[in-house]
């Protein structure tokens, strides 16, 4: 554990990355983590020069040119993977309502789920990875998590999250949309912080359900956003850009 995650009450939602604890996560990635990495910026860059080749913007390729998202509606690109229960692929919606940390940029935020799967019964399984709030054209401001009852999924530690979201974002998938392929990129660029997040949420809920105190906790109203951090992309792909150059 950093020594600035040990400074961090457990109890504190919100988790800080300046460019110096973004590049200290990012020298300490093997040198094909590191290459990954590097193709997940490139994959951000070649898919913002898409959108705006196409006169686009990320949140309007979702939700349609010119129009309004209706509160809580949950949007997805019209080929975008459907909840299938198709083991380790990406789903995805954006929707927007007011959450706890919103800042006054942020318009909505896309979830992103792994599924996992079907159950018994033939229904699909998923895990939220994490969710990435976006201003009014979809640039990302936000990454957080929930608590369970938030998304309705199958609860899974960090470690497991961790290694589906590296699994998602290091798969190519030439034919997907844009806008997933965006989705995708993000998860590789964030990686450091969407782990360490992931991480937290698991300390925050931990702490809570010691000694058998908190029973209901992942159905808990009271606990809705449960790790969160400002993002960049500005300020990630300089990071990138310093330790390549």
């Amino acid at each position: 554990m950093s020594a600035v995650l040990q400074h961090i009450p457990v109890d504190n939602s919100r988790l800080r990355f300046p460019q110096a604890r973004i590049a200290a996560c990012l020298q300490r990635l093997d040198r094909p983590e590191l290459e990954r990495a590097q193709a997940a910026a490139s994959a951000l860059v070649d898919c913002l020069c898409a959108f705006v080749d196409a006169g686009d913007f990320p949140l309007s390729a979702v939700v349609g040119r010119g129009e309004t998202p209706r509160t809580w509606h949950a949007y997805q690109a019209e080929d975008a993977s459907m909840l299938d229960g198709a083991r380790g692929v990406l789903h995805y919606y954006y929707h927007s309502h007011d959450t706890p940390g919103m800042t006054a940029e942020e318009h909505g935020h896309f979830h992103l789920f792994a599924q996992l799967g079907n159950d018994a019964t033939g229904k699909p399984c998923y895990a939220h990875l994490a969710a990435i709030g976006v201003d009014a054209r979809g640039m990302p401001q936000r990454l957080f998590t929930t608590n369970r009852w938030v998304t309705d999924e199958t609860w899974l530690p960090a470690e497991t999250l961790i290694a589906l979201a590296e699994n998602i974002a290091n798969t190519a998938d030439t034919g997907a949309r844009t806008v997933e392929r965006w989705l995708r990129a993000q998860l590789g660029v964030f990686a450091p912080q969407i782990a360490e997040l992931l991480r937290h949420r698991d300390r925050r809920m931990g702490a809570r359900l010691a000694g058998g105190r908190r029973p209901g906790l992942f159905e808990d109203r009271r606990m809705h956003v449960i790790s969160q951090c400002h993002v960049s992309v500005e300020q990630q792909l300089t990071v990138f850009e310093h330790l390549i150059h």
